[in-house]
């Protein structure tokens, strides 16, 4: 764009072959005195552009020759004028434009001193010398200082950065420090641009110190009251404090305390363990500051996955607090039921067992094999059949999706490829073959389809407690539903259904239900008559929650530990059972029809009020939630934080940044416009049994790239004619390279 000063016209241009965007060439097109062009001359880093006239002033980037050699403009940039008057620089790429032949030897030869000149003056990709003591590196990055023969100075305040410069200068910081694209879709970049928009003249950033201390004080000050408004919900609708650890490759230990309530996660704590031993003492230490911090008389449960340890330290919690409950999550301990199923020794279960580890044996071969890569693009259908093996129900996905992948495997060991990738070792071609027996076994198949049938309930019940919906309510009927529906899978199995009935129970009495019977009791949906009259799966009557003896048995003591008063724990079973019997201040006609229509929470925030006792109750109960998920998010993320020795932070400030970074995306998730911005930037990728598990792909690409023969793999002996799907590979494959690549030098470095 023309600059005018005091009437100069000064002009801009990119400076994009010198990897100089920011650079600005000043050229002097009207002024007419021959010293002042001369000086300007020796000043321009495009020195080159003044052989060529710019047709429609450059609007279009389109130029014409001075030497005569075509009378047709060519189009491009001062890469093209360069390459045209002087040639391409050594190791440049071609720019699809020829050399001058009307240039001489000798003139030719001056321009290229006069390119070299302007490389060294304002820096280059072969040399950069430093002007006035400012470092080459960052004078490359900094607009230049030029002086006009009328002493007039043009600094850098002067001079308009153009869009195009400004958009350069982002992305450079996006790719020197390797931050995810992504991060552009945070509305806090967009709020971070805005202010240094609107900030004074002259605004300096702060600096790494002054980030990572007081600045990082500021934003958690901050955060801390923005959660005033969550926290002042507390007393009304109580609080799970959930924890979740993990170990990295590294065998260290993070650990995760959230503070869940109405299905809102906020971060209380984010701890690396790694010096610490992690024993049930010190995760009852962690968990017994979580409750102070939270407030004692908040707190309704303790949820933890069911390890022995997390058990033992929830014992510690309800021995200090009785009115606080240890529960184990259900999706963890329904992932154990299945691994419970798959490690069964018992005769009629062996077959299960049996089926997976073929069905492992077979991924784990195309998994790692050498030619793994080329396998998964001859039949892309394939890839969907890789599960993670950190998600719950993993043992039910993997025979699934082995299941819905079974044509393309068959196809796949029947084409003439397979019999090529044998590789020399006895041990490999034994693999090779068994794999092939597998694959094409009957009984197989029909072992593995009859499993998948009766598992399917418990992947079905570990989705729904997956959810995000407050769910507590119906997780006792949902089990009992779900064993019912497995023995409607296995009609003429009953010793294998005695069987599961015991692994089930066995859990189950593992995860401590006393919760869920009160909150099973507290659901009005279950004492509708639409219910009551319907059969449970496998034909079982159905029976009003408190009339279940098993739930009879415990959830009054429930009661008794949560109101600690004595009359008013009296008031409560008296206002409890007119509830259950629908009479007194629950006999209107309409609250009886709202409990099958309504939810367990909307109906009590209705009709509850009349027996406030009662209220305050199942509004806290029916809150709770029965996931630990919600500690598993973004784990990579804490992780990264946690590092001190990559960060360069004490453990405190390491802790504060993990608070900082968690809640902010509960307050987002909480904003009245989230569905906008906020949401397009918090979007998570989902993982059902049905999509391809990318983290998996990643991977196994990866392996592949660092394997002996990855540079074999284009000449490997896959032919186009073998499958339908192989029209598909170019496309689909030839896109997951680069992104493998990728993966494998951030793995690299991180290593």
């Amino acid at each position: 764009m023309p600059i005018d000063l005091d009437g100069e016209h000064l002009q801009l241009t990119d400076m994009d072959d010198h990897n100089q965007e920011d650079s600005v060439s000043v050229v002097n097109s009207i002024v007419k005195n021959e010293d002042v062009e001369v000086e300007t001359r020796e000043l321009t880093a495009t020195p080159l552009k003044r052989y060529v006239t710019m047709v429609d002033n450059g609007i279009a980037n389109k130029w014409i020759c001075n030497f005569g050699c075509k009378s047709e403009p060519y189009t491009g940039t001062y890469s093209r004028i360069r390459a045209h008057i002087i040639g391409l620089l050594p190791g440049q790429k071609s720019q699809g434009v020829a050399l001058c032949t009307k240039v001489s030897k000798e003139e030719r030869e001056k321009m290229k001193k006069e390119e070299d000149e302007a490389k060294r003056v304002f820096g280059g990709c072969t040399r950069r010398t430093s002007v006035s003591g400012v470092p080459a590196v960052s004078q490359a990055y900094r607009t230049p200082k030029v002086s006009l023969d009328k002493g007039k100075d043009v600094s850098d305040k002067q001079i308009l950065s153009s869009k195009e410069e400004a958009d350069g200068s982002v992305a450079r910081f996006f790719y020197g420090c390797g931050i995810p694209i992504n991060v552009a879709k945070s509305p806090f970049w967009v709020d971070m641009v805005r202010a240094i928009n609107e900030a004074p003249k002259g605004y300096e950033p702060p600096s790494s110190e002054k980030i990572k201390t007081s600045l990082l004080d500021q934003e958690k000050t901050k955060v801390d009251q923005a959660l005033v408004l969550i926290k002042q919900q507390w007393p009304t609708y109580g609080v799970s404090v959930v924890s979740d650890g993990w170990m990295n490759v590294k065998n260290e230990s993070f650990i995760k305390i959230m503070a869940v309530s109405e299905s809102r996660a906020m971060l209380i704590s984010g701890l690396d363990c790694s010096r610490d031993e992690v024993s049930h003492e010190f995760i009852a230490g962690i968990l017994l500051k979580a409750v102070e911090s939270v407030g004692a008389f908040n707190v309704v449960q303790i949820l933890t996955d069911n390890s022995p340890t997390c058990k033992a330290a929830g014992r510690i919690i309800e021995t200090t607090y009785p009115h606080i409950f240890w529960t184990g999550c259900v999706a963890h301990t329904l992932s154990l039921l299945l691994k419970d199923m798959v490690k069964s020794m018992h005769p009629c279960l062996a077959f299960v067992g049996n089926c997976y580890n073929k069905v492992k044996g077979v991924t784990n071969y195309l998994k790692n094999h050498s030619s793994s890569l080329n396998i998964f693009r001859m039949f892309p259908e394939l890839d969907g059949f890789l599960v993670k093996k950190t998600r719950y129900g993993q043992h039910v996905l993997v025979l699934e999706r082995t299941l819905r992948v079974k044509n393309a495997l068959i196809n796949m060991v029947l084409s003439e490829e397979w019999d090529r990738l044998t590789r020399g070792r006895s041990k490999s071609k034994m693999e090779h073959d068994t794999v092939r027996k597998t694959i094409l076994d009957d009984d197989f198949w029909k072992n593995l389809r009859t499993i998948v049938t009766f598992m399917r309930p418990i992947w079905d019940l570990i989705s729904y407690c997956e959810s995000d919906r407050t769910c507590i309510g119906e997780v006792y009927q949902r089990m009992d539903d779900m064993f019912g529906s497995v023995k409607l899978a296995l009609p003429d199995s009953a010793d294998l259904r005695g069987v599961i009935q015991k692994l089930v129970a066995g859990r189950w009495d593992k995860m401590e239900i006393l919760l869920y019977s009160l909150a099973y009791v507290l659901s009005p949906h279950y004492y509708s008559h639409s219910w009551l009259s319907s059969l449970a799966p496998g034909g079982k009557k159905r029976k009003k929650p408190h009339a279940d003896p098993d739930v009879q048995k415990v959830y009054l003591d429930v009661v008794d530990r949560l109101v600690r008063d004595s009359k008013e724990a009296s008031l409560v079973r008296q206002q409890l059972s007119d509830f259950v019997s629908s009479t007194g201040s629950f006999s209107s006609p309409q609250a009886i029809k709202d409990r099958d229509i309504m939810s367990a929470l909307s109906w009590w925030h209705l009709y509850g009020a009349s027996a406030p006792e009662l209220y305050g109750l199942a509004i806290k109960v029916l809150s709770q939630c029965v996931k630990t998920s919600c500690a598993k998010r973004e784990l990579a993320t804490c992780e990264y934080i946690l590092n001190v020795k990559k960060n360069k932070m004490n453990t405190g400030r390491a802790e504060s940044l993990v608070y900082v970074h968690y809640n902010h995306r509960l307050l987002t998730r909480n904003r009245e416009d989230y569905e906008g911005l906020y949401r397009n930037w918090d979007s998570l990728l989902t993982d059902d049994n049905l999509e391809v598990d990318v983290e998996a792909i990643e991977e196994r690409e990866c392996a592949v790239l660092h394997s002996n023969e990855v540079n074999s793999a284009q000449s490997l002996p896959f032919s186009t004619t073998t499958s339908a799907v192989s029209s598909q590979t170019s496309t689909q494959g030839s896109s997951k390279l680069p992104a493998a690549e990728i993966v494998c030098s951030k793995k690299r470095r991180l290593r």
